[in-house]
């Protein structure tokens, strides 16, 4: 699914298509692209539209990246993971959003919905200078969003924690299968949030 902002001449409209005029700078046309779930349609806008490197087209649409920035002719390439559980969930899950930042666009690629790609959009509904701030600024948006999701579900997880403290100390039954239970998530987690090192 594909859905294009676009801001030109003081005006932000709602699209479902890209205009190869708008890929120019000189064009005015600020751009915010937004691929959900993308097929072969989304891989060929990516590669053939705004010329994307194979690599990097190949690593948006695969189903999972570990975080990473790289640097391509013209734009950059960044992918990240949100928070994709709500904070009282059991189990907690993450989901990575690719970004591609050029000049004048904003192309964002994620796997399913996403929360903090969601709100933004209705932020840029309502507010048509969101985009005329550029696509560096939208970024920003939705980073910010991103990081602000995290708060609640670790906030969660350490009182998930506090209640297993207290459940050892008074000698509960089952506790280490529980601790290791939720150990095995925050690894989990931290395994797709935190870059690894070569």
């Amino acid at each position: 699914m594909i859905t294009v902002f676009v801001h030109q001449n003081g005006k932000t409209q709602v699209l479902d298509r890209v205009e190869r005029q708008w890929l120019d700078p000189a064009s005015g046309a600020t751009l915010w692209v937004d691929l959900k779930a993308p097929g072969e349609p989304e891989r060929r806008l990516l590669s053939e539209e705004f010329g994307f490197h194979p690599l990097s087209v190949e690593d948006a649409v695969s189903a999972l990246q570990f975080p990473k920035i790289e640097t391509y002719p013209g734009y950059l390439y960044v992918v990240l993971h949100g928070i994709d559980a709500e904070p009282k969930q059991t189990q907690f899950a993450t989901r990575d959003v690719d970004f591609f930042l050029g000049r004048n666009y904003l192309v964002t690629v994620h796997d399913g919905d996403s929360r903090s790609i969601n709100a933004i959009h209705e932020v840029c509904t309502r507010h048509e200078h969101i985009l005329k701030e550029g696509p560096v600024a939208l970024m920003h948006r939705i980073v910010d969003q991103m990081v602000d999701n995290y708060r609640p579900v670790f906030e969660e997880i350490e009182a998930r924690l506090g209640h297993l403290e207290e459940e050892a100390f008074a000698g509960h039954e089952r506790l280490s299968r529980r601790v290791m239970k939720l150990k095995r998530d925050v690894s989990s987690m931290r395994r797709v949030l935190v870059p690894q090192r070569d």
